[in-house]
């Protein structure tokens, strides 16, 4: 079999497919790289934007003292905002702008807070230069109430709480990637917004839309119309413009390399929906049928285990019914979430959640675990109902490194094992049809 690797942190990992496995099919993202001058377009973006007035233009609005936010994405996403920030940076020069009156908000949502020198990695002397802080969920004195938005049910509104800095700026300059996602449909837009800048409340309220019927849904890649979650999100960043200022937004697809390959620059919403559907079009990955293995690559949601999951939501569906699912995951910040504390071996766990049924466990849990919210409770019963339909096996050296274990979740030190192990899952006989998706964590099947 020829040889095949996927990234992997900095390089690349080797993936030795046993001779008796049939490769049915590599699935890559189909994105053409960004060109030599994307700084240049980019630039130009700025001054030629969709749905809105020109950076420049924008600048020369604002009120004498008026405050600016600049809203980032934080350390799990792969944005080289090193590179992007001092072009935007520019024109807040060239409209005299005083670093005092920009802000910089990472919108982590309910992620862990960034330190001094996650920031300096992520943004680079821009983090010495303009004061900065990430959006702290917990503190309910932090963010205020610009509305409500109507439930995807119909029965009911759900209060909208956002960063109060944030709502009250006269501008706010949104930088962000959109990429799938598996709640959203594709990240960025009014997302950076909600859950990105929400109280814990909100974002709650806001997860559990994936959890209406009696299944988790994953719903990656899907439109506005078809996604309840994207559809409150769009609706709480027109209550957030509504309140106060306004909100120009610089948005861009990344390839391969973590370069913007596609960009558009201006009004929120629509130049989110402009790159989803490119998005969709180079991520969205046809596939003839599903595999008896899918291995699936958790880059570029690889950060840590919770960014990294999303690579087995994601490609789930390119699997049969017990078929495996391997996933790769770097991790280099390992788990990210604690530690878990689950006294059952990964084999028995799965016993367990075939024999109990998803919405056993779940229930069980709950009651566990009263104080899991929103995000959590989606996340923890899509896990239950992936590991109820496939066994999932895991090649995160980091996690074993460091000691650390994912319930449900068996972990192999090398791929080799974690192959060896897949070809036990599905005994003697049967294929061994494979799909390999490389970049598990941003793209997704088409069936």
């Amino acid at each position: 079999m020829a040889p095949l690797s996927v990234p992997w942190g900095d390089g690349e990992l080797a993936l030795p497919l046993p001779d008796h496995w049939t490769l049915a099919q590599v699935a890559r993202p189909s994105l053409a790289r960004a060109a030599a001058d994307w700084p240049d377009r980019l630039a130009q973006s700025l001054n030629r934007p969709e749905g809105s007035e020109s950076l420049s233009a924008v600048l020369a609005s604002l009120p004498s003292h008026g405050r600016i936010v600049l809203v980032l994405e934080d350390i799990t996403r792969h944005s080289p905002l090193a590179r992007i920030l001092p072009i935007i940076v520019r024109e807040l020069d060239h409209a005299a702008i005083a670093d005092e009156r920009v802000e910089i908000l990472f919108a982590t949502g309910m992620h862990p807070a960034m330190t001094a020198r996650d920031v300096s990695r992520k943004i680079g002397p821009l983090a010495e230069r303009f004061a900065w802080r990430c959006n702290n969920a917990h503190d309910g004195g932090a963010h205020v109430r610009v509305g409500e938005v109507l439930h995807c049910s119909g029965s009911r509104r759900v209060p909208i709480y956002v960063d109060r800095r944030l709502v009250q700026a006269d501008l706010r300059l949104v930088v962000a990637a959109v990429t799938p996602h598996m709640q959203a449909g594709f990240g960025g837009g009014a997302k950076m917004f909600v859950p990105g800048c929400a109280a814990l409340e909100t974002i709650s309220r806001v997860h559990l839309t994936g959890l209406l019927g009696p299944l988790a849904a994953p719903a990656v890649g899907t439109e506005p119309a078809v996604n309840p979650m994207r559809r409150m999100i769009d609706a709480a960043g027109d209550l957030v413009d509504r309140s106060h200022g306004r909100t120009f937004a610089v948005q861009y697809v990344l390839d391969a390399d973590d370069q913007p390959a596609a960009m558009a620059s201006g009004d929120l919403r629509l130049g989110q929906q402009m790159l989803a559907k490119q998005c969709a079009a180079a991520m969205g990955i046809v596939i003839d049928a599903p595999a008896d293995i899918v291995i699936t690559n958790a880059w570029p949601r690889d950060y840590d285990m919770w960014q990294a999951f999303k690579c087995i939501a994601n490609t789930a569906a390119a699997v049969r019914p017990n078929g495996v699912i391997c996933a790769l995951a770097h991790c280099p910040a390992g788990l990210n979430m604690g530690r878990i504390r689950w006294p059952l071996s990964p084999a028995w766990t799965r016993r367990l959640v075939r024999a109990i049924g998803v919405k056993g466990i779940v229930s069980m849990l709950r009651r566990l675990r009263p104080g899991v919210h929103g995000e959590s409770h989606f996340f923890i019963q899509l896990a239950v109902q992936t590991i109820h339909r496939n066994p999932v096996l895991l090649h995160a050296p980091e996690l074993t490194r460091r000691g650390q274990s994912f319930p449900g979740l068996p972990l192999y030190d090398t791929p080799e094992a974690l192959f060896a192990a897949a070809d036990d899952r599905l005994g003697p006989n049967g294929s061994r049809r494979v799909i390999v998706f490389t970049a598990g964590g941003t793209s997704y099947p088409v069936l």
